[in-house]
């Protein structure tokens, strides 16, 4: 009769690193391939819809906080620097048929007046499409 217990097994520790291993190598995984979206070069909480459906956003986009601040395409720059880095990026394509189009995401506390009047300035740069971001409700 024994009264002593056999040692642990080993197999029952072994069988456990095969697994660690399967779910680093799955953390790895979806490290490298998930994207990460970049964050916009200013605060902004868009307006909130309760139509409307998700499109993709065109090349340019232009960004406006409340309290009038503009960055286009990531790059923060001063109101006066606006027409000319507009003028530069919505360079008209090859073919004269494409329209010129631009994402436009402003906060939902810019006052009307400040938007109107970039609307306006973007009807003279000659875009023919603007697409204003809101968070759907």
């Amino acid at each position: 009769m024994r009264l002593t217990q056999p040692p642990p097994r080993r197999d029952q520790e072994v069988a456990l690193i095969p697994l660690i291993n399967v779910v680093f190598l799955l953390l790895i995984f979806f490290m490298i391939v998930g994207t990460i979206a970049p964050t916009d070069a200013l605060p902004i909480d868009p307006p909130v819809s309760r139509e409307g459906q998700a499109t993709e956003p065109d090349p340019v986009q232009l960004l406006i906080d409340a309290d009038g601040r503009i960055a286009l395409n990531g790059e923060l720059i001063r109101a006066d620097q606006l027409t000319t880095a507009l003028a530069e990026s919505l360079k008209p394509a090859e073919t004269p048929d494409t329209p010129l189009n631009l994402t436009l995401k402003a906060d939902g506390a810019l006052v009307m007046v400040e938007l109107r009047a970039l609307l306006t300035q973007l009807r003279a740069l000659g875009v023919e499409r603007v697409r204003l971001l809101a968070r759907q409700d």
